[in-house]
């Protein structure tokens, strides 16, 4: 079941999902809440040998401004300046919102989910498939966050599973090669 304003404003007012900062009124949608682009970006960087998980991990230019431009085809990770707190028996989704999807900029390329019991900022894959450079400000609403209730809480949260990216603080980048199935052969 997808949480409506009311819900969604009543757990946050009684703390059980946590957004900080709280989200203002033009944030609160009828099943979702708009979360706001922060100043930080990681812009990756072109590397010459193919970006192998196993071997080597991806590496980022890290960039903070109040805007950034985002030329045609590019591809940053940039984060939202709302602080989330899933709890046990919700997940969650980040959508894009229409109107910056009908400049052509996504804001997920792929990582939409959240799972129960996540806390820290949304790092947000930002790719413009436009055929105009985008700007973009600190501030401006970029997403949304969908909630969802469980039929049942799960066996463990996020966080208690080995995952990576529990309590992350502003831009993270891909911790792919963290995973077991990506250490090189040997090295266990």
């Amino acid at each position: 079941m997808i949480l409506n304003d009311a819900t969604i404003t009543t757990k946050i007012k009684n703390r059980e999902i946590i957004i900080n900062p709280e989200p203002k009124p033009e944030q609160i949608q009828p099943s979702s809440i708009d979360l706001r682009l922060g100043n930080e970006y990681w812009q990756m960087i072109k590397q010459e040998e193919t970006l192998d998980p196993r071997n080597n991990e991806p590496k980022y230019n890290p960039i903070q401004a109040n805007a950034i431009v985002i030329p045609p085809n590019e591809f940053v990770l940039g984060v939202t300046k709302e602080w989330i707190e899933i709890p046990a028996n919700y997940c969650a989704r980040i959508e894009g919102r229409s109107s910056i999807g009908r400049l052509g900029l996504t804001v997920h390329v792929t990582a939409g989910f959240i799972d129960a019991g996540f806390k820290g900022n949304i790092v947000l894959e930002i790719k413009n498939l436009s055929p105009n450079s985008i700007l973009l400000y600190e501030g401006m609403r970029v997403c949304q966050i969908v909630f969802e209730e469980l039929n049942d809480y799960p066996n463990r949260v996020y966080g208690e599973a080995d995952n990576k990216y529990q309590n992350q603080k502003g831009v993270v980048g891909s911790l792919i090669y963290w995973d077991s199935e990506n250490k090189p052969v040997g090295s266990e």
